[in-house]
């Protein structure tokens, strides 16, 4: 089960999520800029790095679609009836997934 959240407030108020994802597909550098939105590399500081030498175009397409559980966490999620893997594990699976 995927939940999205319309709302959020992330270093920007009223932080449109389904408008930052539709342009966070359009391209790498847009995908890597809704992850510094996210601010995952204060928490994963290795995140921009990793993205800027594997991440392509492709990726940022298909992300969403296909690799996205509906995270914005860093970390795993444990609910009481499932596990939601974060959207960094979601990232590693496109990117192997992807380049294999």
């Amino acid at each position: 089960m995927t939940t999205t959240i319309n709302q959020a407030f992330y270093g920007e108020e009223n932080f449109d999520l389904d408008y930052a994802i539709d342009l966070a597909e359009q391209s790498k550098q847009s995908f890597i800029n809704f992850i510094k939105q996210l601010e995952l590399h204060t928490v994963k500081p290795w995140i921009i790095n990793c993205l800027e030498e594997f991440w392509t175009d492709a990726m940022s397409q298909s992300f969403f679609n296909k690799f996205w559980n509906g995270s914005l966490d860093a970390v795993m999620l444990y609910t009481p009836r499932e596990e939601l893997p974060s959207i960094i594990d979601d990232i590693d699976k496109c990117i192997a997934t992807m380049t294999a």
